[in-house]
C-alpha cells in the first residue's frame, strides 16, 4: 500500500521533459535556451512583462521544458517590442529577443498565431506592403490593420486626421526598388523553407553537433519543476 502510494506522488511530481522546442529555436537562432539560469534579468528590465500573461524569463523556462503552451502559445511573444533590453542584460550572453523572434516563427510555421494578438496580423501586413511597393506604405498598413479591428478605428481618426494635415502620412505610397524587394522576399521564403526542414530534423533530436537534451530533444525526468 505505502509503494503504491509513493508511486502516485512520484508520478504526480515528476514531469517527462522535451528538448525538442530548444533544438528547434538552437538550430535557428543559434542561441542554447539552456545557458539561462532564471536571474530575470530580462524580466525586470521588460517594458510589455505586466501587460502579457508570462514574463520573458518564464518563457525562457517553457522553452527548457519543452513547454509550448506557456512559449509558442503566448500573448508574450506577440507584445514583445524587439527592444532587446533583455538580450543587452542578460549576463550569459543569450539573445533572448532572437529566442522570441524564433518562437514568432514556430508559430507561425505550425498554424499556432493567436487570433487575438493584432500585432501577428500588422507583421503580415508589413511584409505584403514591402513586397508590393519596394517600401512601406503607412497608410495601407493602418486601413488594413483597422479593418480588422473596426472598433479601434475611432481612436485612430483624429490622429490620422492631425497626422496627415501635417505631412506626415502620404496619402499615396511612395514606390522603392520593387524588383530587389522581390529578389530578396523570394531568398528569404527559400531560407525560411531550409530553416523549418532543419528545425523537423532539430526537433527529432538529430540537429547538427547536438548531444544530450540540452541540444537535441531527449527526454530526462526530472522531479518536482516549479
Amino acid at each position: 500500500m505505502r509503494s503504491e502510494r509513493r508511486d502516485r506522488v512520484e508520478e504526480e511530481v515528476t514531469q517527462t521533459l522535451s528538448g525538442a522546442l530548444a533544438a528547434r529555436i538552437r538550430s535557428g537562432s543559434g542561441e542554447n535556451p539552456y545557458k539561462c539560469y532564471l536571474c530575470k534579468k530580462c524580466s525586470t528590465g521588460c517594458p510589455v512583462a505586466h501587460f502579457a500573461d508570462v514574463h520573458p524569463a518564464q518563457v525562457m523556462r517553457a522553452v527548457q521544458l519543452g513547454d509550448e503552451a506557456m512559449s509558442v502559445d503566448s500573448r508574450f511573444i506577440w507584445l514583445c517590442t524587439g527592444c532587446e533590453t533583455c538580450t543587452a542584460r542578460c549576463p550569459q550572453g543569450i539573445d533572448v529577443a532572437s529566442i522570441m523572434d524564433e518562437l514568432r516563427m514556430i508559430a507561425r510555421q505550425d498554424g499556432r498565431v493567436r487570433k487575438d494578438m493584432p500585432f501577428a496580423r500588422i507583421l503580415d501586413i508589413n511584409y505584403r506592403s514591402f513586397r508590393r511597393w519596394g517600401r512601406l506604405y503607412e497608410l495601407e498598413l493602418v486601413l488594413l490593420d483597422l479593418l480588422g479591428r473596426p472598433k479601434a478605428a475611432l481612436g485612430h481618426t483624429s490622429l490620422g486626421i492631425k497626422m496627415m494635415a501635417r505631412g506626415k502620412i502620404s496619402l499615396l505610397p511612395t514606390i522603392g526598388d520593387r524588383k530587389q524587394m522581390k529578389r530578396m522576399s523570394r531568398a528569404a521564403e527559400r531560407i525560411e523553407a531550409r530553416r523549418r526542414v532543419e528545425a523537423k530534423v532539430a526537433a527529432a533530436g538529430k540537429a547538427p553537433g547536438a548531444s544530450g537534451a540540452s541540444a537535441a530533444g531527449g527526454t530526462p525526468k526530472v522531479g518536482g519543476t516549479s
